[in-house]
């Protein structure tokens, strides 16, 4: 045995050596798994306290004491359960291998320390170990070697007590807090190694120019971005350079005016700044200049952050250049543009627009509100709408704006507009109005043009009754709706007695004006919007009447032919000597097996038997004129 503070020495000599054989080797392990990298540590620290054991210090003769309880909470507390328990198994089993009196006291004071470590560092919860802790965990520790001694006999307690207790105890302090302070040191200096790396790695992976100058515009650091804005081999080749090394003289003279300037003022700042290269090629850099300070304050350099931003410039260009064309083209189109967002609020117009709505011109400009518009256009008087409806007209019209749409608006001064709308990806809308005004009056002349055309093609030239074509297809449409709806529906055919003997006595012209006034008599009588009275050929004419059963059939054909009678038309041909009408009466009842040719033919058999009767009469068909039909014929009128 040496003197003891040559055995201080050692046993601080061996915690300093395996703690630093722990913090230069444990980054080889950083690739291990977790429990793996702990229990290596375990095993170190606990080798550590089984060396400290065999060389131990004589506080007093016959009583020696070590540092052992150091390397085991510094297991625990460092290195978690896995070490600590992996350490003081260690010690434990090599102090109970040795043996002797102290061997229980010993034992222990071992568990006693590796509680204190893995409690210390279960207590932490995964944050990093501050002094404070690390200076906990030395009275723990030390307080947890004063356990061991507790449990010794009590005649060696009371020899070993006062002289052993509190210097042992104090050593047990003083090198736990020495250690965990390396612990403590080696953590920071791995996170600063750590955050250098990466502030490294993002300074040479910036896309961005990086770089720092001193007072007379040298580069004294810069990241490979700023070696290629210059078109440099690497950031290396511009150190000690400035930027007349590497533009042309006049780009490099205005970079180093805008250095200047934030030199004097000692205030940052953002410029764009227009740069040409000794190759023709140019572009446009947005730049922060900000001053480097030393720890005094002192402006000593600058640094630089360049960020290209020639595409964008390009950009604003081409959208500049896209604005004015899109202008022009909105100013010469000839139809209205409008667009809303999507809180209804007019955003962009022109002036084809306004000029559509002279009335409310005034407020329909950016920022106005659509539904003010509408509300100012109904009161005064621009629109069709009814007063009483105005909200809900509104309603329609902000609806419509959500969706696609296409509505025509009739305006109160005879103007149409046609007004297509689209949904716009903000949720607003884009609506085009068009002057369609004369497009809708050469419509109204075309529909009135066909009107005539269609009623030359449907109305006979004389008389202005349907011609035979349109008396078909209304008696073919009228005999297939009274099938279908189980209704009655009678047909009457219209004769003028001795027509042919008029036109030899009185000559054509006189027997056209015969048949026009017996026309407006059977037009008359066509009382009904789906009665139909037509010309049927010669001087036959035709009426259907929908709806209408046989009595009430002959109450019609009764006053028809009275009326005519009522004209007195001299007929000098005729034995009545007035122009008189016979007509045959036909009706298809509901229950009735009947098809339109049998309509017809009876309806043509009954005027038969009223001619045959003396003509100027109704008559009704009755099966037995059809036996007859055949031994006369009407057409000799």
């Amino acid at each position: 045995m040496g003197s003891p503070w040559s055995e201080l020495l050692a046993n601080l000599a061996v915690v300093a050596m395996f703690v630093s054989v722990w913090i230069h080797t444990h980054v080889w392990l950083d690739r291990w798994p977790a429990a793996v990298k702990a229990a290596t540590f375990g095993v170190l620290m606990g080798a550590g306290a089984i060396v400290l054991m065999l060389t131990p210090m004589q506080l007093q003769p016959g009583v020696l004491a070590d540092l052992r309880a150091t390397m085991i909470a510094i297991a625990g507390f460092f290195g978690g359960p896995v070490a600590g328990i992996v350490a003081g198994v260690m010690a434990g089993a090599f102090r109970t291998f040795e043996g002797g009196i102290g061997t229980f006291a010993g034992a222990v004071g071992i568990a006693a320390a590796m509680l204190v470590g893995v409690a210390g560092n279960l207590a932490l919860k995964g944050r990093h170990a501050t002094i404070l802790d690390i200076m906990i965990l030395g009275g723990a520790a030390a307080a947890a070697s004063l356990l061991g001694l507790s449990v010794l006999p009590r005649d060696v307690l009371r020899m070993v007590l006062p002289d052993v207790a509190l210097p042992s105890s104090l050593l047990i302090f003083v090198s736990v807090v020495l250690s965990g302070l390396t612990f403590y040191q080696e953590r920071r200096r791995l996170e600063a190694l750590r955050s250098r790396r990466i502030y490294k790695t993002v300074v040479e992976t910036l896309p961005d120019c990086l770089n720092v100058k001193d007072l007379d515009g040298r580069f004294i650091a810069a990241n490979p971005a700023t070696a290629e804005l210059l078109h440099a081999p690497d950031a290396k080749a511009l150190i000690g350079k400035t930027d007349f090394d590497f533009f042309p003289h006049e780009t490099a003279k205005g970079f180093r005016e805008d250095e200047l300037v934030v030199l004097a003022s000692g205030a940052s700042a953002t410029i764009e700044q227009r740069l040409r290269h000794e190759d023709g090629t140019d572009g446009w850099l947005a730049t922060l200049k900000a001053p480097f300070r030393d720890r005094t304050g002192a402006v000593v350099g600058l640094i630089t952050h360049n960020r290209d931003i020639t595409a964008r410039k390009q950009l604003e260009t081409e959208l500049a250049e896209s604005r004015v064309r899109l202008g022009d083209a909105l100013t010469h189109m000839a139809d209205g543009l409008v667009m809303f967002d999507p809180d209804g609020v007019l955003v962009l117009c022109n002036a084809q627009y306004r000029a559509m709505f002279p009335k409310t011109a005034e407020l329909r400009v950016p920022g106005a509100d659509y539904r003010d518009i509408l509300r100012a256009a109904a009161a005064r008087g621009e629109g069709t709408t009814p007063p009483d409806a105005v909200e809900d007209w509104i309603a329609d019209i902000m609806a419509s704006q959500k969706l696609v749409s296409h509505r025509l608006v009739r305006l109160a001064d005879g103007r149409w507009l046609d007004v297509r709308t689209r949904p716009t990806g903000d949720g607003g809308s884009l609506s085009v109005f068009s002057d369609i005004t004369e497009a809708k009056q050469i419509e109204a002349e075309l529909m009135a043009a066909n009107e005539k055309l269609n009623l030359l093609a449907h109305r006979d030239g004389l008389t202005e009754l349907l011609t035979r074509r349109a008396f078909d297809e209304a008696l073919a449409r009228e005999f297939a709706r009274a099938t279908r709806n189980a209704m009655p529906l009678s047909l009457l055919i219209i004769d003028v007695d001795w027509f042919k003997r008029f036109n030899d006595h009185y000559g054509h012209p006189a027997g056209d004006d015969c048949l026009r006034v017996v026309s407006r008599c059977i037009e008359a009588a066509a009382r009904r919007p789906a009665d139909a009275a037509a010309r049927y050929g010669g001087e036959e004419f035709g009426l259907i009447l929908p709806e209408t059963d046989a009595r009430g059939a002959f109450v019609i054909a009764e006053n028809l032919r009275s009326k005519v009678r009522d004209l007195a038309l001299a007929h000098a041909g005729s034995e009545k000597g007035i122009v008189t009408v016979s007509i045959g009466v036909s009706t298809f009842e509901a229950d009735a097996a009947m098809e339109i040719a049998d309509l017809l033919s009876r309806a043509d058999e009954a005027l038969y038997g009223a001619k045959a009767a003396g003509r100027d009469r109704v008559h009704g068909w009755r099966p037995h004129l059809s036996g007859q039909r055949s031994t006369g014929s009407r057409r000799k009128t």
